[in-house]
């Protein structure tokens, strides 16, 4: 998980507000992060740790899970001022209408974010491409997913429906159950 904190003040009582999705110019995320949390939006950008090679090291970076892509709870008077924010391309849309996220949604990829070394976990139950599962054990129990591949592990496909994104994860099938 990212090391800024989600802070969001309890002075907008009037409007609501919503998990909107914002798209950002190339590698701006973490300075739009930082840009909006210091305007004290609440925030959320899903990171990742990749290993970079270089030719004389390897260096673990962390990246964004979904390039271009940053979260922001915010009500319609806080969305344009986020859109004013530099780096902030666009306000994410679907069909004409704004997308947005299920706070469901935001916690899952938070609790994926949080539990790394379950996302390559060997496992030996088998269950049929397509299939719908629910975890039920574990640090990622409730979520949601379908699997998508069989080779010797069980990888599903978490998907995010309000931006059309997805994300692979490998667990062990005992924490698994048809959905």
């Amino acid at each position: 998980m990212h090391n800024i904190p989600s802070l969001r003040p309890d002075n907008h009582d009037s409007a609501p507000a919503y998990w909107r999705v914002f798209y950002t110019r190339p590698r701006a995320e973490k300075k739009c992060e930082c840009l909006l949390f210091e305007q004290n939006v609440e925030v959320f950008l899903p990171i990742r740790t990749v290993v970079k090679q270089w030719k004389d090291r390897k260096k673990k970076i962390d990246e964004p899970l979904f390039p271009n892509y940053i979260f922001a709870r915010v009500d319609e008077r806080e969305r344009i001022e986020v859109l004013g924010t530099r780096g902030i391309v666009r306000c994410v849309t679907f069909g004409g209408s704004l997308a947005e996220i299920t706070q469901s949604e935001i916690s899952q990829l938070k609790l994926l974010q949080t539990h790394p070394g379950w996302l390559e976990t060997v496992c030996g139950q088998h269950f049929k491409i397509g299939a719908k599962i629910t975890i039920e054990a574990g640090p990622l129990r409730g979520l949601k997913g379908e699997v998508i591949e069989y080779r010797g592990t069980t990888r599903l496909i978490v998907r995010v429906s309000s931006i059309d994104m997805a994300v692979k994860v490998e667990l062990p099938s005992s924490l698994l159950r048809s959905a």
